[in-house]
């Protein structure tokens, strides 16, 4: 008999209080079907990211201050960094003849056991390489390629 009690007195408590007994309330109105869906958070672009690609070798730096472009043979390419914008999942920097993409995918070059967390591309003067890019702090602890 006093269990009885003790749960029509919380049924009558949960009640007053506008929840029902088993913690919906009833009248929850669902949001306007023209109301935005909440969209999961997209990939995190800002800081700097080490790219480098094979075949032919190449490598290149996004940071703060400036793009860099560095191949074999030939003199470095740098651009100013004015930021990145997203185009789908993609970060794009760069406007005009150097332009830098990472695309967030796991990615290998193939060439050591490093494993990297974008795919990148780098068109300069329409030629395009194709590579990986991380993080510096995501690579420091990988072995050297």
């Amino acid at each position: 008999m006093l269990r009885s009690a003790a749960a029509l007195c919380l049924i009558l408590t949960l009640s007053a209080c506008g929840e029902s007994p088993m913690g919906a309330s009833e009248g929850a109105t669902p949001p306007p079907a023209d109301a935005p869906a909440s969209a999961p958070p997209g990939p995190d672009f800002s800081g700097d990211f080490d790219l480098i690609g094979t075949e032919p070798f190449w490598s290149g730096r996004i940071q703060g201050d400036g793009l860099t472009l560095s191949r074999a043979g030939q003199p470095d390419v740098s651009a100013a960094n004015t930021g990145a914008h997203v185009e789908g999942d993609v970060g794009v920097w760069g406007v005009g003849g150097l332009v830098f993409k990472l695309k967030p995918e796991p990615c290998a070059d193939g060439m050591s056991d490093r494993r990297y967390d974008y795919r990148a591309e780098v068109t300069l003067n329409g030629q395009t390489l194709r590579g990986c890019a991380s993080a510096p702090l995501d690579l420091k602890g990988q072995p050297k390629p």
